[in-house]
């Protein structure tokens, strides 16, 4: 593994563990202000760092397939047309269809 995977897995694994198995082992509560901003800006940046993963590695094999489909991702999750599953959907049969008809 490479030094970026191996940060981007040790950065989602102090993550989880924070949001996750620190508050069931310590009887705190995160203070409002930082709940709602965890709540705002962890779910897209763990889905940021997850499509730039494979993207990355899917770079490697097929440029343009790559690029279109990243394109109609971020597009259709900035329309929010039909949710992430959707958004997530429509770049993988982009970017199988583009790179299986080379």
């Amino acid at each position: 593994m490479n030094d970026g995977v191996t940060a981007a897995i040790a950065a989602l694994l102090v993550t989880s563990l924070l949001v996750r198995v620190l508050p069931v082992l310590c009887d705190f509560q995160f203070p409002d202000g930082l709940v709602k901003w965890i709540e705002t800006i962890l779910p897209s940046a763990v889905f940021l760092n997850f499509v730039t993963y494979i993207f990355l590695q899917e770079m490697q094999v097929s440029a343009g397939a790559a690029l279109v489909s990243l394109g109609i991702t971020a597009l259709l999750a900035y329309l929010n047309f039909g949710g992430l599953f959707v958004g997530v959907l429509g770049g993988c049969i982009t970017y199988y269809l583009l790179s299986t008809s080379y």
